[in-house]
């Protein structure tokens, strides 16, 4: 067993001279042939310290795997650390499950000691059978990235998280303890069948050693390699993430539809997945291949306004070729804009933007920038007004015969349903439409070289 674990190490370039090791020791099988084994290794290449959360859920049995814990470490002169978070207040705070709201208060615990002791790798007993599990899981879930399995080690606090022992089955490190007298305990929790790893380990494991009794080294192997796939598919989906993105920011991020429909279908999957990770930090858990494809469906509807709900609060709508995908948990609760009238000079502040208004000592004949309108203030009606759409909104415009409805310019410029009831309307006091920003200007009040009182607005969107 140390050969094969050695090797694995080594090829995994896991250690490094004069490493401080954290080892996390429940006091089962696994963790104890973990202090064994590194117990057994020369002592001046590394230092070792254990680590022990007592959680609270088993009442006696896990104080006295505290306590078993605690003696094995004075006998052999190791330097101990004990952590009792309080697992039900953080289920209740987080709206967890009692499993992943122990596995927060552990990880937490360990990356302060690993912090404070300038730790550099935190060891964890997790084996081959445990990777089998794991991979199990995440197959029945959907999870998108669940064939990588657990990491042979990743980045952690102020150093990494290693774990030598993935080379291995259980059924090994149970012989090396007996073998060498180790100690330990057994978790009575381990033979219920409550929890679905525990299924999957009483009535499904059995089968596949059954089928092939190295299927431990052959689900490794499948993790390592679907790792490095997954790797590079994961830079290819970052490059094609940035040529999508229209829009960013911290609770919504747009993107065109027609670039990523023509992008591979295997990419399509991920960089959904990479926007809904950004927006939701429960994707992995909340979310699984329904939701993604879903997504995938809206962006091939025909229908060119269509909205769908996600988990989390997450809302994906489409509207023509833009795909919007936003957290509606940092929703506005915006209906409309209530009319207000425009001082001149003034700054008017709206759910999309800012409209700035100042007087013009000359005169503006070129009106290119659709952010901007220059007014004739003696050709119209003061004070200027700034409204939502109205049912039954008209308006002339400049390049155009007769009149055109706002609805249909809000369609035929393929603005999002959600913001056209947030969209300004310049008006004057009679009700006359003067200006739709970055959409149109109307015939009305425009300026010419005759013009002596002359307004100029400007819009400018929130980034």
């Amino acid at each position: 067993m140390k050969q094969v674990i050695n090797s694995f190490m080594l090829k995994h370039e896991m250690l490094k001279e004069g490493d401080h090791l954290i080892l996390a020791v429940s006091g089962g099988p696994d963790s104890m042939a973990m202090v064994k084994f590194f117990q057994d290794m020369p002592s001046s290449s590394f230092k070792i310290t254990v680590a022990h959360v007592e959680h609270g859920l088993r009442g006696d049995e896990s104080k006295k795997d505290a306590e078993f814990v605690k003696k094995y470490c004075q006998s052999h002169h190791i330097p101990v650390y004990f952590h009792q978070p309080n697992v039900s207040e953080r289920k209740k705070k987080n709206g967890l499950s009692t499993q992943e709201a122990a596995r927060l208060c552990r990880y937490e615990w360990f990356e302060s000691l690993m912090n404070k002791l300038e730790a550099d790798k935190l060891v964890l007993a997790h084996h081959g059978d445990d990777q089998i599990e794991t991979m199990l899981m995440r197959q029945i879930r959907g999870s998108l990235s669940g064939r990588k399995g657990i990491p042979v080690k990743r980045q952690f606090a102020n150093g990494t998280i290693i774990r030598p022992f993935l080379c291995v089955e259980k059924a090994t490190l149970v012989r090396f303890c007996e073998t060498h007298d180790v100690p330990y305990r057994n978790d009575p929790s381990n033979k219920e069948d409550d929890y679905q790893r525990n299924r999957l380990r009483h009535h499904i494991l059995p089968y596949i050693k059954q089928e092939n009794h190295k299927a431990h080294e052959i689900f490794q192997w499948q993790s390592e390699a679907w790792s490095d796939d997954e790797e590079w598919l994961q830079s290819e989906t970052e490059i094609i993430l940035e040529k999508v993105i229209l829009e960013k920011n911290a609770d919504r991020l747009s993107i065109d539809g027609e670039i990523l429909r023509k992008t591979p279908r295997a990419l399509q999957r991920r960089v959904i997945h990479l926007i809904l990770s950004y927006l939701s930090k429960s994707v992995q858990k909340k979310m699984d291949r329904h939701h993604i494809e879903s997504v995938k469906t809206l962006l091939v509807n025909d229908h060119p306004s269509v909205t769908s709900h996600l988990p989390d609060g997450i809302v994906v709508e489409k509207s023509y070729d833009r795909l919007e995908f936003r957290n509606s948990l940092f929703d506005m609760q915006i209906d409309a804009i209530d009319t207000q009238k425009i001082a001149i000079p003034s700054e008017v502040t709206l759910p999309l933007g800012k409209l700035k208004v100042s007087r013009e000592v000359r005169k503006n004949l070129e009106e290119k920038n659709i952010a901007s309108l220059s007014v004739d203030l003696d050709e119209v009606v003061l004070p200027l007004l700034v409204r939502s759409r109205k049912k039954g909104d008209r308006m002339s415009y400049v390049g155009g015969e007769g009149t055109k409805k706002i609805k249909d310019l809000f369609i035929d410029q393929k603005v999002p349903k959600r913001d056209r009831d947030v969209w300004p309307i310049v008006t004057d006091s009679h009700d006359t439409i003067l200006w739709v920003p970055f959409l149109k200007r109307s015939n009305e009040a425009l300026v010419n070289k005759s013009s002596t009182q002359v307004a100029n607005l400007t819009y400018e969107l929130y980034t």
